[in-house]
């Protein structure tokens, strides 16, 4: 699949991690991500693809944090005087919906909102955000460095859910295969150099039956219905048809 998708990326030259307002989307939290030991450099689509993730998970946190305090306002000077339990019960009237509209995804049976938090910290933002009126959890909520795990730790859970704007089209945790509709470009098993890159527009059957070679590394089956669908410039389509056998091998 290498040689194929070498082919096709030279008819196809955009890339996530280029695109001018993916550029500007990673500039902006850089300052932030950099303080928080979740900085590093994007060198190619899988990258971004990663940095979605962080993103995704950091505006959650933000937001869930913003939330919260938006509530404690509400309830004003009652908030000092009612107990942990009336103080949850009120909470998560409110809060417990807007918790059910963000991106989440399920991992050993918990929900996690912050891919870069472990199961713990995601347990507070879930359902019990008073710990962090907890002196020892308070200043978590803005330097939380200290307690960053590495996102790769869940997989492709994030991206499955949502939290990049990749598509899962196939597969399972382990082997499957991701589409960009902004570059046009199929991603296999998110392993750097292995995209494949289309140069004409697909629609949606298109997109699962290409991306179905792929997983199952039908590489003639593909370069025909690449070449049969005319996906492609005049030009590439006589190059796929000349080099059919050395891709196939």
């Amino acid at each position: 699949m290498l040689k194929l998708s070498k082919l096709l990326n030279k008819y196809n030259k955009q890339y996530l991690y280029k695109e001018k307002t993916n550029v500007w989307q990673f500039r902006r939290y850089e300052k932030e991500l950099s303080r928080q030991d979740l900085f590093f450099k994007i060198k190619n689509d899988e990258d971004f693809i990663r940095f979605e993730v962080i993103r995704t998970s950091y505006d959650n946190m933000r937001e869930i944090q913003n939330k919260f305090f938006d509530l404690k306002a509400e309830f004003g000077e009652v908030w000092d005087v009612i107990s942990y339990q009336e103080k949850h019960f009120l909470l998560y009237q409110k809060l417990a919906p807007f918790m059910d509209s963000l991106k989440h995804f399920i991992y050993q049976d918990k929900r996690y909102f912050v891919a870069f938090f472990d199961d713990l910290i995601n347990a507070y933002y879930d359902h019990d955000m008073l710990m962090f009126e907890n002196d020892a959890y308070r200043k978590y909520l803005y330097d939380f460095n200290k307690i960053v795990i590495d996102p790769s730790k869940f997989g492709i859970l994030p991206v499955k859910s949502g939290f990049s704007q990749v598509d899962f089209i196939v597969g399972d945790d382990d082997n499957y295969v991701l589409y960009s509709s902004l570059v046009n470009r199929f991603y296999k098993d998110n392993n750097a150099g292995i995209s494949f890159g289309i140069s004409k527009p697909l629609n949606e059957e298109q997109v699962h039956t290409i991306a179905s070679f792929i997983y199952n590394n039908e590489k003639e089956a593909l370069v025909d219905y690449l070449i049969f669908n005319q996906l492609g410039s005049k030009r590439l389509l006589k190059r796929l048809k000349r080099v059919k056998r050395k891709l196939i091998k």
